[in-house]
């Protein structure tokens, strides 16, 4: 009876482990592909920062980034920088980011970018986090994100 209870309990996870595989490939989303994520760290008083990276679309069809999640903040929204008449001003984008089948999306310094509100806790340069980005159509990827200084590095003494 032992033999026959065990040999089931095989059986079946044999067929279990393809489908939690499954699983596991479309959580991590092998078609949308992130690279140079990182956050600012906030200046002294501050509750606000932004994050930037790149994201790149393999799913062969098109979609919407609808939302981004972290557990660094309750508020995240995207923004765009917009310069008109000799003005830069930020404006929030509403109805997500177009993220057309084969092409890059970047978030940057002075363009595109992913606000962070309400942070209650210090953000701390070379450390790492999470974040999430949710689309309409491509599904959803969860990936690490570095902590960068918002104050850049001193350069360095150049000699001639």
């Amino acid at each position: 009876m032992k033999k026959l209870i065990i040999t089931m309990l095989a059986v079946t996870a044999c067929f279990a482990l393809p489908t939690l595989s499954a699983t596991a490939d479309s959580a991590t989303n092998e078609g949308l592909h992130i690279s140079d994520a990182y956050i600012r760290t906030m200046p002294p008083g501050r509750s606000t920062t932004a994050a930037f990276l790149s994201i790149a679309n393999h799913t062969g069809q098109s979609c919407r980034i609808t939302e981004a999640d972290s557990e660094l903040s309750d508020r995240l929204e995207f923004h765009q920088h917009l310069h008109a008449d000799g003005i830069m001003r930020m404006r929030k984008v509403t109805g997500g980011i177009n993220l057309a089948a084969g092409e890059t999306v970047v978030f940057k310094p002075g363009g595109l970018h992913i606000m962070l509100f309400n942070i209650d806790q210090p953000l701390i340069a070379g450390e790492s986090t999470q974040l999430k980005l949710n689309t309409d159509q491509c599904g959803s990827v969860s990936f690490n994100v570095q902590i960068r200084s918002l104050v850049p590095a001193p350069m360095k003494e150049m000699h001639h």
